[in-house]
């Protein structure tokens, strides 16, 4: 479904992402794991032309993301990041309504979308639909934000470190929520964090960038049989250590 084509973008003599080129598949959830300064997120806003490449091209379905303006190509997309970025003069609802109010719904069928939503992120919509945003906690914030993504259907969902902020149990219930709807609702993701263990958890392949440069896509068994190189080993590092860790702790709890 997105196919990325030697995808480049550089800044003066600086190249962020260097001839780039990945495939996801329809009903696939890719990640892109590197450390800071590796491309991941300028690749992730390439594809929905938040930032115009330097060369090389985006497709999806065969269709080519210069082809069309930018908003319409937007519009097919959603988009849920880290700082969430909820309107805060607007109501939770009407945060979840505006890009189908954008593209000219029904006010009925509006309507029966954000409830519907805020049903799956489990927001109970009589408590939440008129809520401001600061009256709600950082979890909730964040469900709002991915329910305002889905709000049009959208074919892909790009999604930038979007549980990042939030405490680890907040995290994991939101990690299990996101994995629960995509998996109903068959979406297709390109997902950026910088969190090894949660790309191992959520993904069905994980793309690993180092200076702009994609050295490895793979499984979670891929890459742990066989990174290819120092900078991917160093990356599975920290899960390893968290595994062996547990596993001790959980031996010493045993009953002799």
């Amino acid at each position: 479904m997105i196919e990325l084509r030697e995808l480049s973008k550089s800044y003066g003599d600086t190249t962020a992402v260097d001839r780039l080129s990945l495939t996801v598949e329809r009903g696939e959830l890719v990640f892109l794991v590197g450390g800071s300064g590796s491309g991941k997120t300028t690749t992730l806003k390439m594809v929905n032309r938040l930032i115009e490449p330097s060369g090389g091209r985006v497709l999806i379905d065969g269709e080519d993301l210069h082809d069309g303006p930018a908003w319409a190509i937007r519009r097919r997309m959603g988009y849920v990041f880290q700082g969430i970025g909820l309107f805060p003069h607007l109501r939770v609802g009407e945060n979840i309504a505006v890009t189908p109010t954008l593209l000219g719904w029904p006010p009925a069928r509006i309507a029966a979308r954000v409830d519907e939503l805020l049903e799956l992120v489990e927001l109970d919509p009589g408590v939440y639909r008129d809520r401001r945003p600061d009256e709600l906690s950082g979890g909730q914030r964040q469900r709002v934000g991915l329910a305002r993504a889905l709000a049009a259907e959208p074919e892909l969902m790009l999604l930038d470190e979007p549980f990042g902020a939030l405490d680890p149990a907040t995290r994991d219930r939101l990690q299990r929520s996101f994995q629960e709807i995509r998996e109903r609702l068959g979406l297709t993701g390109l997902f950026v964090t910088h969190d090894m263990s949660e790309a191992l958890l959520l993904a069905d392949r994980i793309a690993v960038l180092d200076g702009g440069r994609l050295i490895q896509v793979g499984s979670a068994a891929e890459l742990l049989a066989a990174p290819a190189g120092a900078p991917v080993a160093a990356l599975l590092e920290a899960p390893r250590r968290q595994a062996r860790i547990l596993a001790r702790a959980s031996a010493a709890g045993e009953p002799s």
